[in-house]
C-alpha cells in the first residue's frame, strides 16, 4: 500500500513539474509576442511608401509642393493648389498607406470646382521624417490648418479617408472646423482592434485614436460616408459616429454595396460630397462670408 502511494506522490510531483514548465514556457512566449508586437504595431497599422512622388511626376497635377516648418523643427510635406478665395478651402487627410501622390487624384474634381485643396504628410509618409506618433500627428495637423486658414479663405473644410478620419476629427478639439466630412471612419482604432483576430493587440496599442470622443463635442456641419460592405471598417463605426456627434447639423450616407477602397479612389463618395457643399455653399451664403 505504502508503495502504491509513493507510486501517486511521484506521478504526482512529474505533473505537476510538467504543468509548472507548461507555465513557464507559456509566459515566456506570451511576452515575446507582447514585446514583438508592441514593437512592430504601427508598422502593421501604418504601410507608408518611402520612394517619394512628386506633383511634376504626376500628369497635368495642379498641386505645387509646400513643405512647412513645425514648430518642432521638423518639416512636413504638404502639397496646396490655391482656389477661389470666395470659396471654402479643404484640408484633406489620407489613409493609413502609401503616400500623398496615390490620393491627388481623387481631389481634382474638388480643385475644378473652384476649392483650394491642402494635403498633409505624415510623419515617416513620402520623404517627411519622423514618427508616425499620435500626438505629432495631431499638432502637424493643427499648425497646417493654421497655414490655410492664414491664405484668407473664408472658411476651412476638413476632410478625411480612413485613418484620415481620425486626424481630421481630433483637429475639430484643437481648432474651429468650420465643416467636416468623413469618409468610412472608424469610432476608435482601440475598438477596431479589438475587432480583429490579434489576440492582446487591444491590450498593447499604443495610441487609441478616439474619435467618437472629439467628435462628440463638434458643433458643425457634418458629412459622414461609409460603404455598406465595408470589411476593413465596418458601417457600424460610421454609423456610431453620427449616433454621437454633437452636431445638430449632420448627415449620414450609407454607399450601398460599396467597399473600403472603392468609396473613396473610385470616387463613389463625391455625388453625395458635391450635393452636401451646394447645399451649404450657395453663392448667397458664400458671398455673405
Amino acid at each position: 500500500m505504502i508503495t502504491d502511494m509513493l507510486k501517486k506522490v511521484r506521478i504526482c510531483e512529474v505533473f505537476m513539474i510538467y504543468c509548472v514548465k507548461i507555465l513557464i514556457l507559456t509566459t515566456v512566449c506570451t511576452a515575446i509576442y507582447a514585446f514583438v508586437l508592441r514593437y512592430i504595431q504601427r508598422r502593421l497599422i501604418f504601410v507608408p511608401t518611402h520612394r517619394y512622388i512628386s506633383p511634376t511626376q504626376m500628369d497635368n497635377s495642379p498641386f505645387a509642393e509646400n513643405v512647412l516648418t513645425m514648430k518642432d523643427g521638423s518639416r512636413i510635406m504638404t502639397w496646396y493648389a490655391s482656389g477661389n478665395k470666395q470659396k471654402p478651402a479643404i484640408l484633406f487627410f489620407h489613409g493609413n498607406a502609401l503616400q500623398l501622390a496615390a490620393y491627388a487624384e481623387q481631389l481634382y474634381p474638388f480643385i475644378a470646382s473652384g476649392y483650394a485643396v491642402l494635403m498633409m504628410e505624415y510623419r515617416n509618409f513620402g520623404n517627411t521624417k519622423g514618427k508616425t506618433l499620435q500626438k505629432d500627428i495631431f499638432s502637424d495637423a493643427a499648425e497646417t490648418f493654421d497655414w490655410l486658414k492664414a491664405q484668407g479663405y473664408p472658411e476651412i473644410i476638413v476632410y478625411g479617408y480612413s485613418y484620415g478620419t481620425a486626424v481630421a476629427s481630433g483637429l475639430t478639439s484643437l481648432r474651429p472646423v468650420d465643416k467636416l466630412i468623413l469618409t468610412a471612419p472608424f469610432s476608435s482604432l482601440l475598438t477596431l482592434v479589438k475587432e480583429k483576430p490579434v489576440p492582446f493587440a487591444g491590450m498593447l496599442l499604443q495610441d487609441h485614436y478616439t474619435s467618437e470622443d472629439y467628435i462628440r463635442n463638434y458643433q458643425n456641419p457634418l458629412l459622414i460616408l461609409h460603404g455598406t460592405t465595408d470589411r476593413l471598417i465596418p458601417i457600424r463605426h460610421g454609423q456610431k459616429m453620427f449616433d454621437v456627434a454633437g452636431s445638430e447639423d449632420k448627415t449620414f450616407v450609407p454607399i450601398n454595396g460599396v467597399s473600403h477602397k472603392p468609396i473613396f479612389f473610385d470616387k463613389l463618395n463625391q455625388p453625395a460630397i458635391f450635393e452636401w457643399l451646394d447645399a451649404h455653399y450657395t453663392t448667397d451664403n458664400i458671398s455673405e462670408k
